[in-house]
């Protein structure tokens, strides 16, 4: 079981080696980069921890720029418990902490709160008020503190920086298997399903609608896997406005495939495999119909053949 901490202290934290960052993705760049940071604690005898942050410190630093999250924090947690980690330390980034000069939150919270021995981060690691700490801060610091520092170089995948900037260029130029490579993992979203309008039962394709902020990163209908507990279904969703019915609100909407029961309440898990088509309006609810037969049996071949493969 992962352990949260929100709020540490000196006394209460064990010796560790820590890695620092967003992880927002969590793609595969943070993939080596916290495997790295896994075998040197090993090596040490030391915590391994992982520091991230609430909000995104993108969100207020650049407020005018919409972040679009490719992991909610649940998301995250849950990978990183997957990876390997045990404990993770989440500060709440304010005015506070951005105001912090780099050598400040060295002392004071990877010293003093998370008694940091060994530091793994990347190459590109900026940290401390207008991010004027680099590695070259870190070494300086180092020999100060007492503390053993290691850079990882950057990540490279068909001939792209594989960072979380990327992945959302991808997703939003409509490259999935793009942005997949990049991940190391197919995208995907986790959502509690609530009632909608039930509109997809007139239609006899019934959706189970998740609770969650509509997803602006993709559009358009997808197959999908779709984990429920611990089964895992084929599914179509369709992420978009419904233009054809009201083409107003976004939502995200999942169709089981050969599922059987009720999902209301129920916390489920969407991978997007593969686009099918982008949302369109259609003259009628009859033609609307045989487009979700067709995308449904689509979904089928092409999950089959994946599957095979």
């Amino acid at each position: 079981m992962i352990k949260l901490i929100r709020h540490c202290h000196l006394a209460e934290m064990s010796p560790c080696v820590a890695t620092i960052g967003n992880f927002d993705g969590l793609h595969l760049g943070h993939f080596q980069l916290i495997e790295k940071m896994l075998k040197r604690a090993q090596a040490l005898s030391l915590l391994p921890t992982v520091m991230t942050f609430e909000p995104l410190p993108q969100t207020l630093l650049r407020p005018e720029i919409q972040l679009l999250r490719l992991l909610s924090f649940r998301q995250k947690l849950r990978l990183l418990e997957k990876w390997g980690i045990k404990q993770v330390v989440c500060l709440r980034f304010n005015q506070k902490l951005a105001r912090l000069s780099p050598l400040a939150f060295i002392e004071e919270y990877l010293i003093n709160r998370i008694n940091m021995r060994y530091l793994r981060v990347g190459e590109d690691f900026r940290f401390g008020h207008r991010q004027e700490g680099n590695i070259e801060t870190l070494y300086q610091a180092s020999t100060r503190f007492n503390f053993g520092i290691e850079p990882i170089s950057l990540l490279q995948a068909k001939e792209l920086k594989v960072s979380s900037t990327q992945i959302r260029r991808s997703l939003l130029e409509g490259e999935l298997k793009t942005a997949s490579a990049l991940l190391g993992r197919h995208y995907s979203i986790i959502g509690r399903v609530i009632k909608g309008d039930q509109r997809g039962r007139t239609l006899d394709f019934p959706t189970a609608n998740l609770a969650v902020k509509a997803d602006n990163l993709i559009k358009g209908v997808f197959a999908s896997w779709v984990q429920v507990g611990e089964e895992v279904y084929q599914g179509v969703t369709n992420v978009g406005t419904r233009p054809t019915v009201d083409g107003k609100k976004r939502l995200i909407e999942v169709h089981l495939l050969d599922y059987a029961g009720d999902l209301y309440g129920k916390r489920i898990a969407v991978e997007f495999l593969h686009k099918l088509r982008d949302e369109k309006r259609f003259e009628n609810i009859e033609a609307l119909k045989q487009q979700i037969a067709q995308d449904i049996l689509q979904a089928k071949e092409w999950l089959a053949v994946s599957v095979a493969v």
